[in-house]
């Protein structure tokens, strides 16, 4: 499972939630949406709004949004449970 934050430069929040779910077999990424990538999140990931938090399954083909404004690893790790 691949948790990828579509956060403008908010690093520190990528690095901590990184190291925090390390060994959990949760890989954390960076996606820019912004810029000339704005389209491609627009059309093929129907992002709207930013910081997003996507889920990318590998039993699924689509993301899902992590539907919650908590941004703490706790959360996203009930989150990530509950997906497996």
């Amino acid at each position: 499972m691949h948790l990828v934050p579509v956060l403008p430069g908010n690093g520190s929040f990528i690095h901590g939630i990184s190291e925090k779910l390390s060994g959990s077999g949760v890989k954390v990424g960076k996606f820019q949406a912004d810029g000339e990538q704005k389209p491609f999140a627009q059309e093929e990931l129907q992002l709207g709004s930013f910081p997003t938090i996507l889920f990318f399954p590998t039993h699924s083909s689509r993301p899902i949004k992590y539907p919650s404004e908590r941004r703490d690893v706790d959360s996203l790790l009930a989150f990530v449970n509950a997906l497996r």
